[in-house]
């Protein structure tokens, strides 16, 4: 009688390993993303977890936009890692994905992992708005 107690003891403690681990590595690929703009029916949101600040004053974070309508591309959805020359006000992307649904679901229709080349930083943009956000230094950071 113990030792079928002990069997299924360690059965139920091997299937909640599994469980823990299995949640662990679902949850480590689940972005933080939050709002950032709207223009146009398109929602901007970042994800302020994944801001990088190097010592070169290069910042990278990552950008998801869901678009209210299809793209050209048939997209509803596009993240973009971004990387920012803060000096310079200038930005490349790292990788940019689209997804036929909103929030990276769906298929994933555009994998771009090659960088761009760098690009001025426009005023009145909403990369430049990511910018300061990426760019700040000190205790305001996040």
């Amino acid at each position: 009688m113990t030792a079928g107690r002990f069997q299924t003891g360690v059965r139920c403690w091997s299937r909640l390993w599994l469980f823990v681990i299995g949640f662990g590595f679902h949850s480590a690929v689940l972005a933080e993303w939050s709002y950032f703009s709207n223009l146009d029916g398109d929602t901007v949101l970042i994800d302020r977890s994944t801001l990088v600040q190097n010592k070169n004053r290069n910042s990278t974070i990552w950008m998801l936009t869901n678009y209210g309508s299809p793209t050209a591309q048939d997209v509803l959805s596009v993240a973009k890692w971004v990387e920012f020359d803060c000096d310079r006000s200038r930005y490349r992307y790292r990788a940019v994905y689209g997804y036929e649904g909103q929030m990276q679901t769906g298929a994933k229709l555009i994998n771009m992992t090659k960088y761009t080349d760098w690009d001025i930083v426009k005023y009145g943009t909403v990369l430049k708005n990511v910018q300061l956000i990426a760019c700040l230094r000190g205790p305001l950071l996040r």
